[in-house]
């Protein structure tokens, strides 16, 4: 180490030798580590540069937010052996279970603490939601409004699903007056009603945060017909902390296309708020059937409201004023960038009249977090994923108060 610092040993970058708190190997790793030391003026061993530099590495990859919403120690492992080390035996069941196991011994040893020392929301009873204000999109007061885009005919009643869902949670966690008619206003406004369909799932985690509070979508896996999917026990998890959950049901008993429900739990039981119904079957019915139909989660946190803490003070901006470019909220993809070429680093337009997707994983069928006016700019540090020819650009770009970082197509981009 003291030779590197003191460039007495040269081949640091390509002795293919494991250094530091990730062994970085690679030499475009060791060079990247190597640089940002120099840059802080430390040294190559020092802990706290190690740790700035793995933050930025997890970061760019866009395993930081991934990380973040993890619900066990097992996948916080996983996502770093998968997708991060890569070592050789990483699809070895064996390396997963027996790495997952020295995780959750340290996650027991310094996170387990005392109850004073846990989320509030946790301790107490079974009894871990607040009964969340029930609205119907139905609702006469709002039903036949509009809630359309240019070529459609929608109303709240028929299609505002997805805003009355957040509605609910909004005015129970905030205590102030937020109806699915100011919903689906900040929707439309800010552009997330979608043509012949209903809301973009890129809405909820903007609209949560211009009020303070933190939703994201869960993940991507979709559990429609997978009753059994770990998915939903890790949703359940989350209830029983003290969170919400919005879920997307597919086609059963909720709907015969899609529709936005919200999820919350009391005495032991799993509870529904629907936007379009107070049938029984629908708000308190079987479990199993809930699990075979829903497809997606988002969660919304909402554990110091549970805990009997002050209601969430809305944040600037509010629901009548334009979100700033102060990011309020920060959204990451899940998936990584396989390619790099400096050459493509830059500033880039939007040049989709229509709009351009920014995408969670590179490629046209997967889940959409935004969808960005034509005439955007976006930023590109050089990273991408080519698929069937196509680069798809890993972007960063702060729109409407919210830091999107994923994959957008080159096709639909062009350098300033």
């Amino acid at each position: 180490t003291a030779a590197v610092d003191n460039g007495s040993y040269t081949n640091f970058v390509r002795d293919a030798a494991g250094y530091g708190l990730a062994q970085w190997t690679y030499w475009s790793r060791k060079q990247g580590l190597l640089e940002y030391a120099k840059a802080a003026g430390k040294s190559v061993g020092d802990l706290e540069t190690q740790l700035g530099y793995l933050l930025k590495e997890l970061s760019s990859y866009g395993l930081l937010a991934a990380l973040k919403a993890a619900t066990s120690v097992k996948d916080a492992s996983n996502l770093i052996l998968l997708k991060f080390e890569k070592p050789a035996s990483m699809n070895s069941m064996a390396t997963q279970t027996k790495r997952a196991g020295y995780g959750q011994t340290y996650y027991d040893k310094y996170a387990g603490g005392t109850t004073a020392s846990k989320p509030a929301a946790t301790v107490g009873g079974a009894k871990m939601n607040k009964k969340p204000v029930s609205y119907l999109q139905t609702d006469a007061r709002w039903k036949n409004k509009p809630y359309r885009v240019k070529g459609e005919t929608s109303t709240i009643g028929s299609a505002g699903c997805g805003p009355t869902a957040a509605a609910m949670l909004i005015e129970t966690i905030t205590g102030r007056t937020f109806t699915p008619e100011d919903a689906c206003k900040w929707s439309l406004e800010h552009g997330y009603k979608a043509l012949n369909a209903g809301t973009y799932y890129a809405y909820f985690a903007p609209q949560f945060a211009a009020h303070g509070i933190e939703c994201q979508q869960m993940n991507w896996v979709n559990t429609y017909g997978k009753p059994n999917s770990d998915n939903h026990k890790k949703a359940f998890d989350l209830l029983k902390q003290g969170y919400y959950l919005i879920a997307l049901m597919g086609k059963g008993l909720w709907t015969s296309s899609g529709h936005f429900v919200v999820v919350w739990w009391e005495d032991g039981q799993v509870h529904i708020n629907d936007p379009a119904s107070t049938k029984p079957a629908r708000i308190t019915g079987d479990l199993t059937t809930f699990k075979s139909q829903v497809k997606y989660y988002w969660w919304i946190d909402a554990r110091k409201h549970n805990a009997g803490g002050e209601a969430v003070k809305p944040s600037t901006p509010t629901v009548t004023t334009p979100p700033t470019t102060t990011a309020v909220a920060e959204r990451k993809a899940t998936g990584v960038a396989t390619g790099f070429n400096k050459d493509l680093a830059g500033t880039y337009t939007v040049t989709a009249k229509s709009g351009l997707h920014v995408r969670n994983v590179a490629g046209a069928k997967t889940g959409s977090m935004i969808l960005l006016p034509h005439g955007t700019k976006v930023q590109n540090y050089g990273y991408y994923t080519e698929v069937n020819g196509v680069k798809w650009l890993y972007i960063q770009v702060t729109y409407q108060g919210v830091k999107y970082t994923g994959f957008s197509s080159g096709q639909y981009l062009t350098k300033k």
